[in-house]
């Protein structure tokens, strides 16, 4: 919501979750599931999902600086750390196509400009929590 409205990811919602969610993973033992895609759960996969996930939100905002901010790398990293490797990855590519659909719908009823800013959060934050529930499942029905 605070994307929403002010265009921010706050450090002081982001880092302390990011905390959290490493914490967690030490907690959450690494598991062998019967799907090829389903990650180890663990302090390995979350450490190598957060680095990912930041390192994949870091190319756009390197080559194009006004296109995302470092809040949304911050939440990238945050979100790996909470879904792990390499489920980031399918909850990154959901958030650029939910983001895209959106996008154009506010582009093709003239509700935002093509240089007006769209956040990019709540798609990271919808993917990463549709990833979480449903991943496994989608992944096995794409393949």
């Amino acid at each position: 919501v605070i994307d929403i409205e002010h265009h921010l990811v706050l450090n002081v919602i982001t880092y302390p979750a990011m905390g959290v969610a490493f914490i967690v993973s030490f907690f959450w033992p690494g598991v062998r599931t019967f799907s090829v895609f389903w990650p180890q759960l663990g302090v390995e996969s979350a450490l190598l999902g957060g680095v990912v996930g930041a390192a994949i939100l870091a190319v756009p905002f390197i080559i194009y600086r006004g296109g995302m901010g470092m809040g949304d790398i911050k939440l990238g990293a945050l979100l790996g750390l909470m879904t792990g490797f390499p489920l980031i990855i399918m909850a990154i590519l959901f958030s650029w196509v939910g983001g895209g659909l959106v996008a154009i719908v506010l582009l093709a009823l003239k509700i935002k400009g093509r240089k007006e800013a769209i956040a990019f959060a709540p798609f990271m934050v919808t993917a990463a929590l549709v990833t979480l529930l449903w991943g496994d499942a989608i992944y096995q029905w794409y393949m």
